[in-house]
């Protein structure tokens, strides 16, 4: 599942501001620098969805890695990390 999926302004994560449909501009409600609407425990206590050259401190990473049910993003479609995606993600 591509995150585009349900995070664009008509999906189902339409309510967490974070889009990441290529309509989208780069900018805050593409994650950049952008502090989570509704997190909660997903945002493992980072305060940005997305920090430029800084993986580690994006809830968007964190999520991705997780494995923990309430916290891992896509929520659907998976039952480990896909190592290369992720990798991927790291470097952009």
């Amino acid at each position: 599942i591509n995150c585009a999926h349900c995070h664009n302004p008509a999906g189902p994560a339409d309510t967490s501001g974070l889009f990441l449909d290529p309509e989208t501009p780069m900018g805050p409600n593409f994650g950049l620098c952008k502090m989570p609407i509704a997190a909660g425990p997903g945002s493992g206590g980072r305060r940005f969805d997305i920090v430029p050259g800084q993986p580690d401190e994006s809830i968007l990473i964190y999520r991705l890695e997780s494995l923990r049910p309430d916290v891992m993003m896509p929520e659907l479609g998976r039952s480990g990390v896909h190592e290369e995606s992720t990798a991927l993600i790291r470097d952009w």
